[in-house]
């Protein structure tokens, strides 16, 4: 099974995922989460939220956005993981790099995790906010390398926040670089559906995007 949800902010948000623990799930089932994450925060949290996500009883993929730790990511080794690139965080959580194209049970993801902190001035500089929450050239560059290798199609696009369109339309916030890049995106991918997070909303935009927060689907 495969299931999807938004974001989970390390135990802020996490007892939304208590439900999974009454399904009797393996390792060979698998919980992709939206950005936003929140396991890789700080140091002195790590192995409680290591103990707490493992306890779900399933491998979890996330994709990253602003409240994950890019200098604890980036200690992680990489790995080939469903035929995408990831870091290893544990021996079933992993995180996958933009851009990557994984493949479980027959479906493609296309990931793209990435969104800008609105209240950044808030934050402290590497502390509660890292200047890699933002979408890269490079990363576009990867998600159209790997895309040329699946003839621009793919089942599923996860990412974090929402084109610039979607953004506008469906929640009335203003466009911003990451926006506008996986706008590009959108144009370029054939999929079948696009899930995200950021918004706080459980919301299904149209036949083709739905937002996700508390709510979990199954795929």
């Amino acid at each position: 099974m495969i299931f999807i949800t938004g974001d989970t902010h390390g135990d802020i948000d996490y007892k939304k995922l208590l439900v999974l623990k009454e399904k009797d799930l393996s390792y060979d089932d698998y919980l992709i989460i939206c950005g936003d994450a929140g396991i890789c925060w700080s140091p002195q949290s790590f192995q409680y939220f290591l103990n707490l996500y493992n306890d779900i009883g399933c491998t979890i993929i996330f994709i990253d956005d602003k409240h994950e730790n890019f200098e604890m990511l980036n200690m992680c080794p990489l790995v080939e993981y469903h035929g995408a690139v990831m870091h290893q965080i544990d021996k079933h959580i992993f995180h996958v790099l933009r851009g990557e194209i994984m493949e479980i049970d027959k479906n493609t993801f296309l990931c793209l995790g990435g969104a800008i902190s609105i209240d950044k001035m808030e934050r402290t500089p590497y502390v509660s906010w890292w200047p890699e929450e933002e979408i890269t050239f490079h990363d576009i560059d990867n998600a159209l390398s790997n895309l040329e290798k699946t003839n621009n199609k793919v089942d599923y696009v996860i990412a974090h926040c929402a084109d610039t369109h979607t953004v506008i339309k469906a929640f009335g916030y203003r466009r911003d670089i990451c926006t506008d890049q996986l706008t590009f995106i959108d144009k370029v991918v054939d999929y079948k559906h696009w899930f995200f997070g950021h918004y706080h909303f459980d919301r299904k935009i149209d036949n083709k995007k739905t937002c996700l927060y508390q709510e979990i689907i199954e795929i």
